[in-house]
């Protein structure tokens, strides 16, 4: 069951992509403003990192700075008319314009306290009661780096109350501990949202509208786990698919952080003397001697070297 909804109700949905905030929480906001509260969706980028769907809709190859401001201008006009469609008052979204397909950069030292000032500063501006964000055991890179950003933005309104959606994370594990089932019309209204995502429909309609599922489903927090490093090494235990774990692995990626942010965010070759990697049935063991001193916790994923693949082979995974 999710918690009651009231007047005083105010929802803050952190959407990676436009399109993210219909699919995952297109009930929810209609629910949330439909019991008289406010609902805002925070767009972290503007989808503008989307070739495919762009060369097919201006039949042309080469795609420019330009052509990704033009095609991120449509998604932002899609957004906005695909929350026009929910029908819902106490309803507006609010576009931040970082980079497509590159939100794992802003977890780098220099760049992760802007980020998360900027996320501090809208949840302050707002005021949400209850904030949904992506998963962090989500595939999509985009995904798992903003749910962490987040994280470490929520630790500064300790009594908000957040959960995480659903998308690119496997079911068998999405604990799916909040449910959400749309009647009749709010699964219309959801369906006709996302129809107004008209770039994203190039491959078929119902390719779409297949993520228009009538029942919603969230974990309670976020999924970032709490755990603190403490000894002389950083050990991680990350499951590997098999081919990954014959000939894929070829780095790791590795983040360590303190509560104001990234203290650290480095990526080694498995090959790299530091490293201590052990391959056992399906899992890489590592271990290693601390790379920076002061870090609370400390996150690695194994990443396959192949720039063309959009989605992690493997979850970042807190040390041990």
């Amino acid at each position: 069951m999710m918690p009651a909804f009231d007047s005083d109700t105010r929802l803050l949905v952190v959407a990676p992509h436009p399109d993210d905030e219909i699919i995952a929480c297109g009930g929810l906001l209609q629910a949330v403003t439909r019991a008289g509260g406010r609902a805002r969706v925070l767009f972290a980028t503007d989808g503008d990192n989307n070739p495919w769907p762009q060369r097919l809709s201006e039949r042309r190859w080469r795609l420019d700075a330009q052509a990704r401001k033009r095609w991120g201008a449509l998604r932002r006009a899609e957004a906005e008319a695909a929350l026009d469609a929910l029908q819902c008052d106490g309803l507006d979204g609010i576009h931040v314009g970082w980079p497509d397909g590159g939100l794992t950069t802003l977890l780098a030292p220099t760049r992760s306290a802007e980020a998360i000032d900027t996320l501090t500063d809208v949840m302050a501006d707002f005021a949400p009661t209850l904030v949904m964000v992506p998963a962090f055991g989500d595939y999509h890179p985009d995904h798992s780096a903003l749910a962490l950003l987040a994280t470490l933005a929520l630790r500064r309104f300790p009594g908000v109350q957040a959960g995480a959606f659903h998308i690119h994370v496997p079911p068998s594990t999405a604990a799916q501990e909040w449910s959400l089932v749309l009647d009749a019309q709010a699964l219309e209204r959801k369906r006709d949202a996302l129809r107004c995502y008209r770039s994203q429909l190039h491959f078929g309609q119902q390719r779409l509208l297949k993520f228009a599922r009538a029942n919603e489903a969230f974990d309670i927090g976020t999924g970032v786990p709490q755990t603190v490093v403490t000894g002389d090494r950083w050990r991680w235990r990350i499951e590997l698919p098999d081919w990954m774990a014959k000939a894929g692995a070829r780095h790791l990626r590795i983040l360590a952080l303190d509560d104001s942010g990234s203290l650290l965010d480095q990526r080694l070759p498995l090959s790299d003397p530091r490293l201590k990697a052990v391959r056992r049935a399906g899992v890489l063991e590592i271990e290693m001697q601390p790379l920076v001193a002061g870090a609370r916790q400390v996150f690695a994923k194994v990443e396959h070297g192949v720039d063309a693949f959009v989605y992690d082979i493997t979850l970042w995974t807190a040390a041990e």
